[in-house]
């Protein structure tokens, strides 16, 4: 069989440079978070010429276009891409001896009024899919959300904030997941993917696990909610407790949040359950480097006893250079609620 073979594919302001990297690449590691983070990505080369301080040195705020290429991965003729999409040259640093550079990138452009540009403005009783529509398209990118709930804000103020700062806050407190890559900000609901059918099954013990990592959460662990509202208009008091049918002991959250049924309030608590427990179990992995593991995707893990089961990977880290790795960190899927 063929050896196999891991490198990168690169355009810089849409020429295609991989053969000039190739001749100077030393490793590349790029890192893709599941919500709340940029994705950044570095490049690190070798630089006897001084080629990359000098006549290459990289323009900041360049667009580069990457993708990861694997020859020959799994078995001979296994060859595919992974585009990982465009980042922006954010920061060069050239040191030695020996001559090296490193070249920084991020996925949301410096200057992009997203992240650069403090604003205040207001909306009211706007649904949020509309506002996140207005302020993508006020920065110029694209939205798309993909969410069941689009609920109605009735007064949502983005007070000297960033546009990227102010919709995080209202992704959040909706209990939805915010991302910006390739000039798109995208909005979804964590649980939609949790619910998707693992993309692998990692066996502790088996080769492709270079190491792991494992955590289980003892402290601030709830068993149950209890949701309760004094409505003002109807003169009522509503309350619903949801208890995880799986724990037999912890703490009851305490929740006091409109809401305008029992319904509504059954469907709070368990919201706010899910919430407080998603970190109760989390491990990271080390395995050799497949593009499967991408953050959003689930896995199932076997062999971890105790912590076997279904978990979604929040973050995920792929490394080339002496060989190609991918990291990933994960939390353990809550099914029941």
């Amino acid at each position: 069989m063929k050896a196999r073979r891991a490198s990168i594919k690169c355009l810089y302001e849409g020429t295609d440079i991989s053969t000039d990297v190739a001749g100077f690449f030393k490793s590349f590691s790029v890192r893709e978070v599941l919500s709340g983070e940029a994705d950044s990505a570095e490049i690190t080369l070798q630089d006897r010429d001084e080629l990359w301080q000098g006549d290459w040195f990289p323009d900041r705020g360049a667009m580069m276009d990457i993708s990861l290429h694997v020859d020959n991965w799994e078995a001979e003729g296994d060859n595919r891409d992974l585009p990982l999409g465009n980042f922006e040259v954010d920061e060069i640093t050239n040191s030695g001896p020996p001559n090296e550079a490193k070249i920084k990138l991020v996925s949301i452009p410096s200057n992009s009024s997203l992240r650069g540009v403090e604003k205040t403005r207001a909306w009211e009783k706007t649904k949020l899919s509309q506002i996140i529509k207005d302020v993508a398209d006020s920065d110029g990118v694209e939205s798309f959300f993909d969410a069941a709930d689009d609920p109605i804000q009735e007064r949502a103020e983005q007070s000297e904030q960033t546009d990227l700062s102010f919709l995080q806050k209202l992704c959040k407190d909706a209990g939805l997941a915010l991302k910006v890559s390739d000039k798109k900000v995208v909005v979804f609901d964590i649980s939609k993917y949790e619910k998707e059918p693992p993309v692998m099954t990692i066996t502790k013990g088996m080769q492709n696990v270079l190491s792991f990592d494992c955590r289980a959460t003892i402290y601030d662990v709830y068993k149950a909610c209890h949701v309760k509202y004094k409505h003002s208009q109807k003169d009522s008091m509503i309350e619903y407790t949801y208890t995880d049918p799986n724990r037999k002991e912890g703490l009851t959250l305490q929740v006091n949040e409109k809401v305008e049924s029992i319904e509504e309030a059954e469907k709070l608590a368990k919201k706010k359950l899910h919430e407080k427990n998603l970190e109760e179990f989390a491990v990271s992995l080390t395995l050799m480097g497949n593009f499967a593991l991408l953050a959003s995707n689930t896995v199932q893990l076997v062999g971890f006893h105790k912590y076997d089961g279904k978990y979604l990977i929040t973050k995920s880290e792929h490394e080339v250079g002496n060989g190609y790795t991918t990291k990933i960190d994960l939390r353990r899927v809550i099914n029941e609620y």
